[in-house]
């Protein structure tokens, strides 16, 4: 038996891909390949984080492998020093806790750049339970061991000697480094000297080693994932190459060939591994101390407050706009039920948290949300305010928020107003105290599209290549390459050249792999103690918020109850328009309540039923609106069901129309039994809500709640074994209460069939009266809404423009920026006009808003000059101007062409008066010198006051880049879109791309399309043989010209008609198709014959452009004469403009093609 037989080894630096910045081993598959190669024990030493801990603690354990828990962090003596890497080991449940606030430490306190450091004199206060290896020849040891100065490296053994003591290790590598074998030859003598301990590693990034049969292999992929994370280009001959091939996933018989002269480095590593054993408590839960009153448990306190509040909320409906009938001891009953259960699974503690963020909100006047999610299925959250829906009115189920029968924790969802949420924030931060409370991280991943640009990026292969390869994915939510390749067209594009399955062969191998980390849009998890205790710590630099490492269902593992503070938009639209409408009223007598709205305001329906939803919560988009016209909603029910409907899995089943149908008498509705009948009475017989397959469970069945949650739950997850369990449950449950056998498995199947797509009626219930309130708003104070709607998307010029033109069409103005009127935000001047809101502006800031309206506060702005000598040179510049112009906004002070050329003046001007306002000149009276002000007008520069609107707003709000050449779209076309009529033959508009949606179809990817021409709008569809063939042209904004067939369009609330599209041109190209040609008119003794000549050739640009004509007329004779292609003009709008200077305007003709059947 030779020694090696004698020898094991354990891998005690490994890379994943939570590594971020390299690494691409998921857990998974680490563990997977441990076992097939016999490992009974891996180390996970990420860099400087525990991103992956709590999956590879779990996996492993699962597998019967030992998780070693470790991270290779960097270390620096200050922040200006060099950090270099130190590989840290948990030994214990202490070592865990130290490693954890170590890494913590290094992101909340550590940054630089970007990068988390551990500073040396924080290694020993953190150090007990630690096993710490030195870093190999890139740690400080080996630095100083290559750069040759032994003293130091010497010094730099005492130092972590003296911190770590005995479970302190010289780490030695063999994995084809430049200067390894001179570090290792170095170090071994070093340590042996020094008597440390040596231990071998292999600094594994990757699993397998390179197979010149397979490729990419895992290296190279690698080396991709590195380059990505970098910016860097694959073949860059500059770029760092810090990996080599050999740091793979060594097998044992590999790692004690590789070290069979040092055994004791590999004997080493089984040492540190079996003193290396933490136990993680996962899965207990621990919830931070409420305060109660001294004389109460936090249960009897829970109790008291529940029954006071539920007493108020009765007594507050009954004298509500809609009040209702009620039995207060059902209400009573409920309530204790629910009380008993919450107490006895402990949550009351996590009620009385939630109850105190949300009336501490309401209190401040922080907008909360009625409910969101199930949670508005507890009568105890209504009484505590935590919610704003009675769950007896609605039939909402207690269960199906908290199942006694299969517990898990509570999650209440707590919409806030979007302004407000940062402040519930800082409110629980400081009750509970900044180290127990923080967000929750997420992490980025190599998606689809994204993952094959960034390898046609490292390949240095054209953007352009990798443009087509990733537009070509099919436009599925999620999907992935392997998925997307059984897609024809894009398999076809994979398959037609080597270079794009290169592409797609290496972006296989990363797809999936974590790529950055940031932080959750709305999860909160509060501690009981230090965060530290439960999980690492991670910063979000660019946020400069604190979130744990771990993410969503890892910190819940760790034992943290998360709460979900989301920020919802609509909340802050009802509150501005609220705080609008009763500003302007006489007394508070005519204040407006939106709590207290009836639910049965017949114009608010009728509003619905018109479709006139945008900016109505939840029920703007197309296909809702279509709906809706055919629904004619006139009960809030209808709001609930649509909101539960409207989605992919119910519209794919023909859902939505069986409820529209049978709704009005078109389709029969059927029950089969009463009890059934009166659960889906409302809905018509359609299965809309998850509540309903329980309450038919129970009522048919003889299920508890509980178990009809299960039940709920497995349709949901189609889990087959369960399900036939269910089946046969449900079908014995029904025939013990007289139901026909064949009917009750007739019925399960039914109910498997939808419950899937049922949705959870809590939750409608709760965000059909958000948009319920935003509609009535709508419906009464259409200005005072509208401009909060406006107001809420400043920086979204699509949404701006698809507000205006709604604005327009509902009868409300909307006019143009003005400086001397108009605030940050959309103003309503009264009830039927709307201001728009500087904040709208592009690149025109808040804080240069506040001095304008403060300036102007003062005193309005006389004129242009005055508004640059007040505003300051040092916060306007030409760009600002030039966009305030644009915009409008300075109309008042004169022709936007002229205040555009003399800008450079006003800024001089302004420029000088800062100056000596810097000096300090001042006249003999004490007052300052200005002399006066120069005007330099520079007529050199064009301006386009309609392109300058566009680049100033994002879209044409007082401009339309049509206008201008209305006699062309009239030749061109025959009609406007006003005048358009539905006829049997191809017809020809022309309009500006105002808006246009993408969708992904079973034939591809289509398009809907709003043409604006100045007269009218049209919709256009753009099926998906056409929208392919010219997608590169729709842009927002660009002006085309469209062929296509003409229909009337009995949906859409601005348009007549609408038109299905065949072919798509740019404007200038259909003046190229459509015009013959370019005719000018010569008089006798205008021009000579060779100004002519050169007077074209100036201005001819292409000799595949329109051809031109010259019709002479002379004293003696009249001649039409084609000139050579050479003089050929491209028309765009530059060249029109110069033809016109030189010939006149009115010499300049353009000749159409016939048009055949053309309009």
């Amino acid at each position: 038996m030779s020694q090696l037989d004698n020898l094991d080894f354990v891998h005690l630096h490994v890379h994943s891909e939570y590594s971020l910045v390299d690494g691409i081993i998921r857990v998974d598959e680490l563990l997977d390949r441990s076992i097939g190669l016999g490992y009974h024990s891996v180390a996970l030493t990420d860099l400087t984080n525990l991103f992956g801990l709590i999956e590879f603690y779990r996996s492993a354990r699962s597998r019967g492998i030992k998780p070693i828990v470790g991270s290779e962090i960097n270390v620096a003596k200050d922040k200006d020093s060099i950090p270099a890497p130190i590989v840290l080991l948990a030994m214990n449940k202490q070592g865990y806790i130290n490693l954890t606030k170590l890494v913590s430490k290094a992101y909340v306190e550590g940054q630089v750049n970007g990068d988390p450091i551990v500073l040396f004199s924080w290694l020993e206060e953190f150090s007990e339970g630690i096993i710490a290896l030195s870093g190999g020849m890139e740690g400080h040891i080996g630095n100083s061991i290559l750069a040759g100065n032994k003293k130091l490296s010497e010094s730099r053994i005492d130092f972590f000697k003296k911190i770590y003591k005995d479970n302190f290790f010289i780490e030695v590598q063999r994995t084809g480094k430049p200067n390894e074998k001179e570090y290792n030859e170095s170090v071994l003598q070093l340590a042996s000297r020094m008597d440390i301990p040596v231990v071998a590693t292999n600094n594994v990034r990757f699993l397998e080693a390179v197979d010149p049969d397979i490729s990419p292999s895992d290296f190279e992929a690698h080396e991709a994932r590195v380059c990505i994370q970098r910016g860097d280009i694959l073949d860059d001959p500059r770029r760092p190459k810090n990996y080599t091939e050999e740091q793979f996933f060594r097998s044992k018989e590999e790692m004690l060939e590789l070290f069979s002269d040092i055994p004791e480095a590999l004997i080493n590593t089984v040492k540190i591994a079996e003193k290396c054993n933490i136990d993680l408590e996962l899965g207990k839960f621990y919830l931070p101390d409420f305060e109660v009153p001294n004389d109460y448990s936090r249960e009897e306190f829970l109790r008291k407050i529940s029954k006071e509040g539920l007493l108020k909320r009765i007594k507050d409906l009954q004298g509500s706009a809609d009040s209702y009938e009620l039995e207060e001891h059902t209400y009573i009953k409920r309530l204790d039920y629910e009380l008993d259960m919450i107490c006895k699974l402990d949550f009351a503690g996590y009620f009385l948290i939630v109850a105190d963020f949300v009336n501490w909100a309401q209190k401040n006047d922080i907008p909360v949300g009625p409910g969101r999610g199930s949670g508005a299925g507890s009568i105890v959250a209504y009484a505590l305010g935590i919610t704003a829906i009675d769950p007896i009115k609605y039939d909402l189920l207690f269960e199906r928020f908290l199942n006694p029968e299969r517990v898990s924790n509570p999650d209440f969802d707590i919409d806030f107003c979007i302004e407000g949420r940062d402040k519930v924030l800082e409110y629980v931060t400081n009750k509970y105290g900044k180290d127990s409370v923080a967000q929750i991280s997420t992490r980025g991943t190599m998606a689809a599209r994204a993952v094959l640009r960034d390898v046609v990026r490292v390949l240095g292969k054209p953007y352009g290549f990798g443009d087509r390869l990733a537009k070509a994915i099919p436009d599925v939510l999620g999907i992935s390459l392997e998925e997307a390749y059984k897609d024809k067209q894009f398999k076809e594009i994979i398959d037609e050249s080597d270079e794009s399955k290169e592409v797609f062969d290496m972006a296989l191998k990363l797809e999936g792999l974590s790529r950055s980390v940031g932080t959750h849009a709305a999860g909160v998890v509060i501690a009981p103690t230090a965060l530290t205790d439960f999980t690492p710590l991670f910063l979000d630099s660019d946020k400069g918020t604190v979130a744990s490492q771990f993410d969503m269902g890892d910190v819940e593992s760790a034992g943290l109850v998360k709460f979900d503070f989301l920020g919802l938009k609509t909340l802050t639209i009802i509150d501005q328009s609220v705080r609008r409408i009763n500003a302007k009223a006489k007394n508070e007598e005519d204040h407006i309540n939106i709590d207290n709205l009836s639910l049965k305001d017949t114009e608010t329906f009728e509003l619905l039923q018109r479709g006139e939803t945008t900016g109505i919560f939840q029920l703007e988009s197309r296909g809702m609106r279509d709906y809706l016209k055919q629904l004619v909603p006139n009960d809030f029910e209808d709001i609930v069901s649509m909101n539960a409907l409207y989605r992919p899995g119910a519209l794919g089943m023909n859902m939505v129309d069986s409820y529209i149908n049978r709704k009005h008498g078109r389709e029969e509705v059927t029950y089969g039994h009463e009890s059934v009948k009166k659960i889906l009475s409302t809905t018509y017989g359609v299965i809309v809500y998850q509540e309903q397959v329980m309450q038919i469970a129970q009522e048919l069945s003889g299920f508890s709640l509980g178990q009809a949650d299960i039940l709920r739950r497995a349709m949901g997850k189609k889990k087959k074994e369960e399900m036939e369990s269910l089946r046969s449950t449900f079908v014995d449950g029904a025939v013990k209460k007289d139901v026909n056998e064949r009917y009750a498995a007739n019925l399960f199947d039914q109910i498997e069939q939808f419950a899937g797509y049922g949705f959870n009626r809590s939750h409608s219930v709760g965000y059909a009266l958000i948009a319920y309130q935003t509609a009535w708003l709508k419906t009464h104070f259409p200005a005072e809404f509208m401009a909060s709607v406006l107001s809420c998307d400043l920086g979204n010029t699509d949404n701006i423009q698809l507000f205006v033109d709604d604005c327009r069409n509902i009868g409300l103005s909307v006019e143009k920026p003005d400086i001397n009127r108009s605030s940050y935000r959309f103003e309503d001047l009264d009830s039927r006009t709307i201001l728009y809101g500087l904040g709208a502006i592009k690149g025109i800031g808040e804080s240069l808003v506040e001095q304008i309206v403060s300036q102007r506060n003062t005193e309005q702005f006389k004129d242009m000059h005055d508004f640059c000598m007040r505003i300051g040179s040092n916060r306007i510049n030409r760009r600002i101007l030039t966009t305030l112009i644009g915009s409008g906004a300075m109309d008042s002070f004169g022709k936007r062409e002229d205040l555009f050329r003399r800008i450079d003046s006003y800024l001089k001007n302004a420029e000088q008066a800062s100056e000596r306002n810097k000096s300090n000149i001042q006249d003999l009276f004490g007052e300052e010198i200005i002399s006066p002000a120069e005007d330099l007008v520079n007529d050199d520069i064009e301006f386009d006051e309609v392109s300058s609107e566009w680049s100033a707003l994002g879209f044409y709000l007082d401009s339309h880049p049509l206008e201008s050449k209305k006699k062309e779209v009239r030749n061109m076309c025959g009609f406007f879109i006003s005048e358009l009529q539905s006829e049997e033959h191809t017809q020809r508009i022309a309009g500006c791309l105002m808006q246009f949606n993408v969708r992904q179809g079973k034939r591809g990817r289509f398009a809907f399309a709003t043409l604006d021409d100045g007269s009218s709008k049209i919709e256009v569809s753009i099926w998906a043989d056409v929208f392919e063939k010219y997608r590169s042209l729709l842009k927002r904004g660009q002006v085309l010209v469209v062929e296509g067939m003409i229909e009337k369009d009995e949906y859409s609330n601005f348009a007549k008609h609408k038109m299905i599209a065949d072919k798509i041109l740019t404007f200038d190209q259909a003046r190229h198709e459509y015009i013959k040609n370019i005719k000018i008119d010569i008089e006798n003794n205008d021009i000579s014959s060779e100004e002519v000549v050169n007077s074209l050739k100036l201005i001819a640009n292409n000799s595949e452009g329109n051809e031109v004509l010259i019709s002479y007329k002379g004293e003696s004779a009249v001649a039409d004469i084609v000139l050579p292609s050479d003089f050929s003009v491209k028309l765009d709008d530059s060249s029109i403009k110069a033809l016109g200077k030189r010939f006149g305007s009115e010499n300049v003709k353009f000749v159409y093609h016939s048009q055949y059947h053309i309009n």
